[in-house]
C-alpha cells in the first residue's frame, strides 16, 4: 500500500490528461491581432508540390519586412503581398559565431481560438553579410505539435515536403537561407487539433549547426468564444492548477471539469478535485476555507473569467443536484467532506462551492 501513491503518480505523469493539464496551466493570455492578414494565392508549383487546393491553402509570399534600422525609402509591396506588422518577440542572444540573425517572430491566430482554427507562425531571418546565407533550419518542438498540424510552409522546405526531420525532440524544417544583405521570412501555416493556444519555442540554426537564435512569441488572436476551463486560480488558497476533462472521477493532481458540464459562462461549469491523501492528491484540500465573496478565476482560450463565491453547502454523497444544468453562468466546485470511511474507502459527504460572475 505504501507504494500505491508512487505508482499512481508515475501513471498520471505519463498520461495524456496530465500533459494537457500542465499545458492548460501554462496557457498564455492572448493579445489582439495587430494586423489583418489578406489571403493570397500560393504559386501553382507550390500547390502541386503540397498536393492541396487553393480552397484549403492560401499562404503568404516571403518579403523583407520594413524595420527601423532600414535606410532609404521603405520597399513597395508587390501586388498580392501580405503587409503584416508582426509582434516582435525579443530573441535570445545568438550563441556561437553564427552570422545570420533571428530578427522577428510572430504567432497569429487567423480565427478565434478553438479546435480547427487556422494559425500562422512567421519567422524572419536576417543576413547582414555579403555572402549567401546557406541552408537554415527551423526547429519546432514535437510535444508542442501534439496540438497543431502543419498545413503548409512558405517558402517550401528544400526537400519539397512538410515532413522534416526528427532531431532531439524537434521537427526540423530546412530551407534555403537568405540572400546577401537580405531577409528570409518563413511562414508556417497550422491548424489546431485540440484546445491549445500556446506558441512554440522556436529555434533557428545555420548550415553549420550554429544557433542563430531562439524565441517564443506571444499569442495573438481575435476575440474568441468561451470554451472549457483551462486553468483555475483561487487567490485566497494560493492555488493555481490546470484543468483536465473528466467523466466524473477527479484526476489525481489537478482539477477536473465534467465533460457534460457547460463551457465557462455558458451555464453550469462543474469542477471536481480530491481533498486529502498523498502529496498531490489534495488539490482541493482547503476548499472548505472559502467564504461568500472570495474570488475564483477560470481561464479559457487565453482569457480570464472572474467569479465570486455565492454559496457553500455540504450534501450527502449521493446528492449530485448541484451538477444539474442551469441557464445562468456559474462555477460549481466539488470535493469530498466528512470523516474517511476505511471500509468503503470513501467520504460520506460532498462539499459544494458555487461561484457566480462578478
Amino acid at each position: 500500500m505504501a507504494l500505491e501513491p508512487w505508482f499512481e503518480a508515475l501513471r498520471w505523469q505519463n498520461s495524456p490528461a496530465a500533459v494537457q493539464a500542465e499545458r492548460n496551466a501554462a496557457a498564455p493570455q492572448v493579445v489582439p491581432v495587430r494586423a489583418t492578414v489578406t489571403p493570397v494565392r500560393a504559386t501553382p508549383i507550390a500547390e502541386r508540390r503540397l498536393g492541396i487546393t487553393p480552397a484549403t491553402y492560401v499562404p503568404a509570399p516571403t518579403r523583407a519586412p520594413n524595420t527601423a534600422s532600414s535606410t532609404g525609402p521603405a520597399p513597395t509591396p508587390t501586388p498580392g503581398e501580405v503587409d503584416v506588422a508582426p509582434t516582435v518577440a525579443p530573441p535570445t542572444p545568438t550563441l556561437g559565431p553564427a552570422e545570420l540573425q533571428l530578427a522577428e517572430t510572430a504567432f497569429q491566430f487567423q480565427d478565434p481560438p478553438q479546435p480547427g482554427a487556422n494559425v500562422q507562425l512567421s519567422v524572419t531571418i536576417h543576413n547582414p553579410t555579403d555572402e549567401p546565407g546557406g541552408p537554415v533550419s527551423l526547429d519546432l518542438p514535437l510535444a508542442w505539435l501534439n496540438g497543431y498540424t502543419i498545413s503548409g510552409v512558405v517558402p517550401l522546405p528544400a526537400d519539397g515536403t512538410l515532413n522534416g526531420e526528427h532531431i532531439g525532440g524537434n521537427l526540423r524544417l530546412t530551407l534555403d537561407g537568405p540572400a546577401p544583405g537580405d531577409d528570409l521570412r518563413i511562414v508556417v501555416f497550422l491548424v489546431t487539433t485540440d484546445e491549445v493556444i500556446d506558441a512554440p519555442h522556436v529555434r533557428v540554426v545555420d548550415a553549420q549547426g550554429r544557433q542563430v537564435g531562439q524565441a517564443q512569441p506571444p499569442t495573438e488572436a481575435p476575440p474568441g468564444k468561451p470554451g472549457p476551463v483551462y486553468a483555475l486560480d483561487i487567490p485566497r488558497l494560493h492555488l493555481h492548477t490546470g484543468v483536465a476533462q473528466v467523466d466524473w472521477e477527479p484526476p489525481l493532481f489537478v482539477v477536473g471539469q465534467l465533460r457534460a458540464s457547460a463551457h465557462v459562462t455558458e451555464g453550469n461549469s462543474v469542477l471536481v478535485g480530491h481533498v486529502r491523501g498523498a502529496a498531490g492528491y489534495n488539490v482541493f484540500d482547503h476548499l472548505d476555507q472559502l467564504s461568500v465573496g472570495d474570488q475564483i478565476i477560470a481561464s479559457s482560450r487565453g482569457k480570464d473569467y472572474q467569479f465570486v463565491v455565492s454559496q457553500t453547502e455540504v450534501l450527502p454523497e449521493e446528492d449530485t443536484s448541484p451538477t444539474e444544468p442551469v441557464a445562468s453562468p456559474r462555477l460549481t466546485l466539488m470535493t469530498c467532506a466528512g470523516e474517511w470511511n476505511p471500509i468503503t474507502r470513501d467520504y460520506p459527504e460532498r462539499l459544494w462551492v458555487i461561484a457566480e460572475p462578478v
